[in-house]
């Protein structure tokens, strides 16, 4: 009689031990960064049907300035406002105590972004040039001390050692945008936020002045050929004996309430930036005194340097943009009636 097979017993077989779940982890990962690759590659080389200076300055058609006046006999008074976050403050006030002293006809066009430097409004007035403006105010000074934040040998006078201003010029040479510069570039300002500590040596050499005074030169010259007249500001600031970051943030120092409140290090070392609103601000009285259809209101000369007025380095309490505006108003309306 054959002997019966005993089946094999579940404890004798041999379990293969092949480590499937790692291996499957492995080519899920592998295949999500082809994936991202792919993706990335795709928005680089997609082109997108958008004009470059509405992607970079959208504010130029979205504050109507691109459908201002070609002439000035059309019975309003423009003004057009070019600065940064400091006149932004005061831009719905001062449109309101125009029209309270010229009449509501007044149609302000305000440009002013936050971080922009004279550069930027320089390369926005450009993309004006068909369009007449009775008054053009303009104030500038600290954004432009994030540029010295490169070394001498990488510094260029138009700022495009700056990435922002860099995609900027490509882009105007290409004639348009990749999907990459619509995901990206836009959504970060790259190189127009707070410079790193390790940069600071390189802010003890101030590179801007000349470029921001030659931005500004530019300014009133292309503003005298079109008959603009200009207000360039100067700017006030204010930063506190024994200011250091943490003070700051635990609200120990001398500064009041605003709707902006910003540590100095957002722009740069604190003293960095305290040297170079001072001589960007001598180079504004400077362009200023050279051209008959400029008016300067010397806003770091009449406002005091207190928390009655600031709520940090540079923005304003109410206060100290009131004082402003009693500053500003009647140079403008000066201006307007005399023309």
């Amino acid at each position: 009689m054959a002997p019966v097979a005993m089946p094999e017993s579940t404890s004798s077989r041999s379990s293969p031990t092949h480590p499937r779940r790692p291996r499957r982890r492995w080519f899920v990962a592998a295949y999500i960064a082809l994936l991202v690759v792919a993706v990335v590659a795709v928005l680089r080389l997609v082109t997108v049907q958008s004009d470059v200076w509405d992607y970079y300055y959208p504010e130029l058609k979205a504050s109507g300035a691109t459908s201002a006046a070609g002439s000035r006999d059309d019975g309003t008074i423009d003004v057009l406002t070019l600065g940064g976050s400091v006149l932004l403050q005061i831009e719905s006030v001062l449109e309101m105590r125009l029209r309270e002293e010229l009449g509501d006809h007044v149609r302000c066009y305000h440009l002013s972004t936050t971080a922009h430097t004279s550069r930027d409004s320089l390369l926005k007035y450009r993309q004006l040039a068909g369009r007449k403006f009775d008054v053009v105010i303009i104030c500038h000074s600290i954004n432009d001390v994030r540029m010295n934040y490169w070394p001498q040998s990488r510094f260029q006078a138009d700022y495009t050692h700056c990435p922002w201003y860099a995609h900027l010029e490509h882009d105007v040479q290409l004639g348009q945008l990749t999907l990459w510069d619509r995901v990206v570039q836009f959504a970060t300002q790259e190189g127009l936020g707070p410079p790193a500590a390790a940069d600071y040596p390189l802010g003890n050499d101030l590179k801007t002045p000349p470029a921001f005074e030659n931005n500004l030169s530019q300014l009133a010259i292309e503003a005298a050929a079109r008959d603009d007249r200009v207000v360039f500001l100067t700017m006030a600031a204010y930063l506190p004996n024994g200011y250091t970051r943490k003070a700051f943030q635990d609200g120990t120092l001398d500064y009041g309430t605003g709707d902006a409140k910003y540590a100095a290090e957002l722009w740069g070392e604190p003293q960095q930036v305290l040297a170079g609103i001072v001589e960007h601000n001598r180079r504004t009285r400077a362009v200023a005194g050279r051209h008959e259809h400029v008016r300067l209101v010397d806003i770091e000369a009449s406002i005091e340097a207190s928390g009655q007025n600031f709520s940090d380095i540079c923005h304003l309490t109410r206060s100290g943009q009131q004082r402003i505006i009693g500053e500003l108003v009647p140079v403008v309306v000066e201006i307007v009636k005399s023309r």
